[in-house]
């Protein structure tokens, strides 16, 4: 019995972690903000839709081009 109230534990543990979104980065990957801060959540608009990010990896300063 407490084999089985343990695997369901495991499972409702792992199902409150499903909710995280990033769509576009990983933790070691990231995106990032326009002003250069890293972004590792992406919101909903009103409309609960990801479809437009405001993160994108071209932002982040390790992608920007050398100066010279």
């Amino acid at each position: 019995m407490m084999k089985i109230v343990a695997a369901l534990g495991l499972v409702a543990l792992l199902a409150g972690c499903a909710g995280r979104d990033e769509p576009e980065g990983s933790f070691l990957d990231p995106v990032c903000m326009r002003d250069g801060s890293v972004a590792f959540r992406q919101l909903a608009n009103d409309k609960g839709d990801y479809n437009k990010p405001v993160a994108s990896k071209a932002y982040c300063p390790w992608n920007q081009p050398a100066a010279k």
